[in-house]
């Protein structure tokens, strides 16, 4: 064969300049005759996609720059090399349909038989659970494979019978696997390029160019080393440097693991957490920013939860970035859409339903609809209004926080169902919009499910492209790319071989989809001011004269293998696998040509991870002497590193600057307060603001996740159990085990018209210790009535438009409203009491006040303003010599009983004229912020408190 290179030894091309741009200069200038560059005859392999892109515009350069037309090579990577040697004998099954034969295989084996497998099988109607373990077995059978391995060849090296068994088991399955694609007409790509080198069928007629390739797999060596053709490697190092490097130009692990880099310390900046390894990017991105222009500054990260914080930072400081690994589908709309309908059709309870509709589609699709049947002449463009946006989302977050219910199938509580229409008719909506995947017992092949799913996504996403879209465009772009690529899975899923697949329910093949949309990925078009964000192993390959690399950090980089339950560290090491030896000597080289190919390297070494867990720095800082070891580490841990402002768009360190809290409606002269409840005057005392919010605004905070019922709604329980009995005709009674029974009648009759009988676990074990409280109730209430007390009025109310209740101050009338939950009166001594029911054991002179250094002070008005009341209330007596008190019911039973409050005139006196000043302020619109800490705070994401 005519040779067009002098020998098919290894190029050492050095390691002082990036390797693309000299191969690609190379091939230019080899290959260039006339006014053509025709490099049709070669196939260039690179490690990624990313430096196969990059070498592929080069080309392009450097034709267009010596004027010649460029007939290209063909350019793949890696992964795609073995397919270019050989000639399969039957289609090549792809992943899928390799999932779905080991599938087939483990679902019509005996479970003793697969006993030896894992502990615990999946239950036989667990679909997608067989299909992750037969995923797994074909990651496994993939694995061994690119080592030239098999099952059998792990059974022999494996000690433990145990072990052994597990690996003969799989040898078995996995000639059944090859027959169940043998019988539909397919072949196992693994097994396909074994055959193919046994019988010496590896050729190709085109020239092999390797670019980089450092870290081939044996079996792509092995494939290689039987092609019959020409194989050109060029390797990024000097040629003093090729006792490191086999024929190929792929590491020799051996020759690596003892190597020093020339790692210096000014290039390693210390951080903290993420965000502080996110500010350091910003930091050094500034300084460099003077000597390099943006095209020229590379980031890399060793993680992919990095990347979101870093571009978080640096959109902050106004410099846009390119991702290239893009982002996964499940991060799109269409993604998200898939997995929160998948969690909804496995459920069908109100939890998941509230995900679902705050996808931004749903819930426009829901509006719209709405609209619609409200308004049902309004075209679709105008069919929304404020009230069907707003309204109906509103109500089933009340529903879920009010109600606690669980399934969307079971009966709700007749309240729920007179106050939450809306909220109900968004359950019957989606179900119905669901219905082609609800029902379990409507089994279909997967392959039409994946049409239905594809009619289903399109007709939502291209209704959502008539509506006014105030979406940033960045974000429409990614979700019309997401909806093309998980279209395109769905129809090669649609295609897969009929002899494999199988039949599912709807929810079930939602799932599956929901699982294999993670997987891919979408990359939106990189603008030419936009700094770039590169994986650690594409770093290599980049070509940019300055580079930031964050998370220099174990366990990032190297990757280690620890914990593989099938193939731990110590038998890859056996099987001659690519172990941690491997990695490590991959990644030094790695690391070598960053610090030599560069004008300019840092590595960031953070101690946390995003998630927070502690991260060591990385074992490649000890490729060093053992005194630059320890100099380095102890500095990355103690010393902090010198800081520099970087300006951002807002600065917070700026007072004028600041972010003001949001400002209150201009006043039109009037009070905005009319009245005021007791609870309403305490809120004002602790903070204007947050009062305005609360009362006026009527801004209240909103739980609708809690499975539990808050501390306030236990009370209502308490309450209203309390507040049944005290209004029927069994209150006069005195026999503790009668009352008892009355009061967990009320509490049950309470229970079932708020929460029905199917409201969470938690909210039924509530239930159970408002029950056990309810007993020491009842033994104080007979105690109460053995000594001559009677409840008089429960939950009396005192309103200032029927009754005229106010508090007057300069002329000002404030309305006065109240309900108290109990007004006890002693006929023997005609003394009255006014109780207030507490969940809490606390006596009320510490609820009320507060010790400072000048005496008490007043944080609660309630039981003083319940004496202002007093002259509504019907009872006959001097307001001075009616008791006020609270009704504890503990959890402790020795605090649960009646605390009679102990104030002296001249405290209530004090009172008093709080409450007056409290009314002044009002009336003149006094609603500044407290800068007093508020212990449970429902406006802090108003007011930003704890936040810098």
């Amino acid at each position: 064969m005519n040779s067009l290179f002098p020998s098919s030894d290894p190029e050492f091309l050095g390691w002082d300049k990036p390797l693309i741009p000299l191969v690609a200069d190379i091939l230019a200038r080899r290959f260039a005759s006339g006014e053509a560059l025709n490099l049709s005859r070669f196939l260039c392999v690179l490690p990624t996609s990313f430096g196969s892109h990059r070498f592929e515009l080069l080309l392009g350069d450097r034709a267009d720059e010596a004027g010649l037309s460029l007939c290209p090579p063909q350019i793949l990577t890696l992964g795609q090399l073995p397919e270019q040697l050989y000639r399969p004998r039957k289609p090549l099954a792809i992943e899928f349909e390799q999932t779905l034969a080991w599938s087939r295989v483990l679902a019509s084996a005996h479970p003793d038989e697969l006993a030896p497998l894992v502990p615990t099988l999946p239950h036989s109607d667990e679909v997608d659970s067989w299909m992750e373990l037969a995923a797994t077995i074909r990651g496994l059978h993939e694995e061994l494979a690119s080592n030239q391995l098999s099952f059998l060849s792990v059974a022999e090296v494996s000690e433990a019978e145990s072990d052994k068994r597990r690996w003969k088991l799989l040898a078995k399955l996995f000639d059944g696997f090859l027959t169940a694609l043998d019988q539909a007409g397919l072949a196992d790509p693994h097994h396909e390029r074994q055959y193919a080198l046994q019988n010496h069928a590896c050729n190709t007629d085109k020239t092999i160019v390797l670019i980089g390739t450092s870290d081939l797999s044996q079996l792509q060596t092995a494939m290689l080393d039987a092609v019959q053709a020409e194989i050109m490697p060029f390797v990024a190092a000097p040629t003093n440097q090729t006792h490191r490097f086999d024929q190929f130009g792929c590491i020799v692990t051996e020759k690596w693991t003892n190597y020093v880099l020339p790692v210096e310390d000014n290039q390693l900046i210390p951080a903290g957490d993420i965000a502080d390894q996110a500010s350091a990017v910003a930091e050094s991105l500034a300084e460099l920013a003077t000597d390099f222009p943006a095209d020229e500054i590379t980031i890399g990260v060793t993680d992919e939860s990095q990347v979101g914080p870093i571009e978080l930072e640096l959109r902050g400081c106004g410099v846009d970035t390119f991702r290239h690994l893009g982002w996964t589908v499940s991060r799109t709309a269409v993604g998200r859409l898939i997995e929160l309908a998948a969690a909804y059709l496995k459920s069908h309870s109100w939890q998941s339903l509230a995900t679902l509709v705050r996808h931004s589609d749903v819930h426009d699709w829901i509006t719209k609809t709405l609209a619609q049947r409200k308004h049902p002449a309004k075209s679709i463009g105008s069919a929304k209004s404020k009230d069907a946006q707003v309204d109906w989302l509103i109500e089933l977050d009340q529903l879920l926080a009010n109600h606690y219910p669980i399934q969307i199938d079971a009966d709700l509580p007749k309240e729920a169902k007179d106050n939450y229409p809306q909220a109900i008719a968004v359950a019957t909506l989606v179900e119905k919009w669901l219905t082609p995947f609800s029902n379990k017992k409507t089994t279909r092949p997967l392959a039409r499910w994946c049409e239905t799913i594809s009619k289903w996504l399109a007709s939502l996403f291209d209704e959502g492209e008539n509506d006014d879209d105030h979406s940033f465009p960045l974000e429409v772009a990614r979700t019309t790319m997401a909806l093309q690529s998980v279209l395109r899975l769905l129809k090669r899923f649609s295609e897969v071989n009929a002899n494999l697949d199988f039949e599912i329910d709807g929810a079930t093949a939602m799932q599956m989809i929901a699982n294999r949309t993670g997987e891919l990925r979408v990359v939106q078009p990189m603008e030419c001011d936009d700094v770039e964000i590169l994986g650690w192993l594409d770093l290599a390959l980049d070509d940019a004269e300055a580079l930031l690399v964050v998370g220099l950090n174990h366990p990032f980089v190297p990757a280690a293998v620890t914990s593989d339950a099938f193939l731990p560290g110590n038998l890859r090491t056996q099987l001659r696998m690519a172990d941690n030896d491997r990695r490590y000597a991959r990644d030094v080289y790695n690391m070598q040509l960053l610090l030599s190919a560069r004008k300019s390297v840092r590595f960031i070494i953070g101690r946390n991870s995003a998630d927070g867990s502690p991260t060591p720095p990385s074992r490649l800082l000890a490729a060093a002497s053992d005194i630059d070891i320890a100099r380095r580490i102890r500095s990355l841990l103690e010393v902090p590193r010198p800081r520099i402002i970087v300006e951002h768009r807002w600065d917070i360190t700026n007072e004028s600057a600041a972010l003001p809290i949001p400002a209150l409606p201009p006043s039109s002269g009037e009070c905005p307060v009319k009245a005021m409840s007791v609870t309403a005057f305490r809120d004002y005392l602790a903070c204007p603001y947050r009062f305005y919010l609360r009362h006026v605004l009527k801004l209240k905070p909103l739980d609708d996740v809690s499975s539990e019922l808050a501390a306030n709604q236990f009370g209502d329980l308490i309450h209203g159990a309390l507040e049944r009995f005290g209004e029927s005709d069994d209150r006069d009674e005195s026999d503790q085990k009668n009352i008892y029974k009355l009061l967990l009648q009320n509490l049950h009759a309470y229970a079932d018209d708020h929460y029905g009988y199917a409201a969470s676990t938690a909210v039924a074990l509530q239930i159970r210790q408002a029950e056990r409280r309810l007993s020491i109730v009842a033994r104080e209430q007979s105690k109460r009535m053995a000594e001559g007390w009677f409840i008089k009025q429960s939950e009396a109310s005192v309103d200032d438009k029927k009754m005229g209740a106010c508090i007057e101050v300069d002329g000002f009338k404030m309305g006065l409203r109240g309900r108290l939950d109990r007004i006890d009166f002693h006929p023997g001594s005609g003394k009255w009491a006014i109780l207030d029911y507490k969940t809490h054991g606390h006596k009320p002179e510490k609820k009320h006040l507060k010790k400072t250094e000048n005496g008490p002070e007043w944080i609660d008005l309630q039981l003083p303003l319940y004496r202002m009341m007093i002259p509504y209330l019907g009872i006959e007596a001097d307001v001075k010599d009616v008791q006020l008190g609270y009704f504890n019911i503990s959890d402790k039973d020795a605090e649960t009983k009646i605390n009679i409050a102990v104030f002296d005139e001249a405290l209530m006196d004090q009172a008093q004229q709080l409450i007056y000043d409290c009314v002044r302020r009002i009336r003149d619109g006094d609603f500044q912020p407290s800068d007093k800490p508020i212990q449970y705070d429902d406006y802090d994401m108003i007011l930003q408190t704890g936040t810098m």
